[in-house]
């Protein structure tokens, strides 16, 4: 069944629930930003090899075709949180259309 032949409450339903898909996709988006290269930092610091330097392990391990992977994932998953989003507010356009917009 497609989405226009629902009700328009269960549009509604259905496009609310594409807002949080993309509200938690933003926030793994974030978080993978944040954490994976911090972390990396972090531990390169605290292993005890005698010369590890915690912003060379950081370059070797973003210098390589992990950074490719690495960037790909996370681009990609950006595009879905982006086409997500504007999905749901796609439906939310068609059930509540402006009034400058109907005249």
């Amino acid at each position: 069944m497609k989405n226009s032949d629902r009700t328009r409450k269960a549009q509604e339903v259905h496009a609310e629930q594409l807002l949080k898909l993309s509200t938690s996709l933003m926030t793994a988006f974030f978080v993978v930003i944040l954490i994976v290269p911090i972390s990396s930092v972090v531990a390169a610091s605290f292993n005890n090899l005698p010369d590890t330097n915690p912003i060379d392990f950081f370059f070797k391990l973003f210098g390589s075709w992990y950074a490719a992977v690495f960037i790909l994932a996370e681009l990609g998953l950006l595009y879905i949180v982006g086409k997500t989003r504007d999905n749901a507010l796609s439906i939310y356009d068609e059930l509540y259309p402006d009034e400058a917009s109907e005249t």
